[in-house]
């Protein structure tokens, strides 16, 4: 079962999230039906802005595809931060959420624990010395 991902963030998919949320019209009220568009330029330029912001901030995404364990992950990040202008990059598992208590969410519909990415390795709140 695959269950490791490598989240974090990579200019290349900054650059991409930036080119959907920016648009590429603006509102004028001289312009027929009230926009017009943006000259290229400009819109790479906000492109450009809005990537930087983006690199800058601390929202993740998942980079890698799932793996079985957690040296193909490390693997991943090793070579993501050779050849690609990355940051935050960790490992994160599949496993089921918990609450600050350390008992399982349990979805209401469902009435199944919720799955989702923690992080990994576990931290380990309490250790017997």
């Amino acid at each position: 079962m695959s269950t490791f991902a490598v989240f974090g963030m990579t200019l290349d998919v900054a650059k991409t999230e930036a080119r959907k949320k920016t648009a590429g019209t603006r509102k004028n009220a001289k312009a027929p039906g009230g926009v017009e568009p943006i000259p290229e330029v400009e819109w790479l330029e906000l492109v450009a802005k809005r990537t930087e912001k983006i690199m800058g901030g601390g929202a993740v995404r998942q980079l890698s595809p799932l793996f079985d364990a957690p040296q193909y992950a490390e693997q991943f990040i090793e070579l993501a931060r050779k050849t690609l202008r990355c940051r935050d990059m960790q490992i994160r598992a599949k496993a089921v959420l918990v609450d600050a208590k350390g008992k399982p969410i349990i979805n209401s519909k469902t009435k199944a624990p919720r799955v989702g990415f923690s992080e990994w390795p576990p931290k380990q709140d309490s250790q017997a010395a």
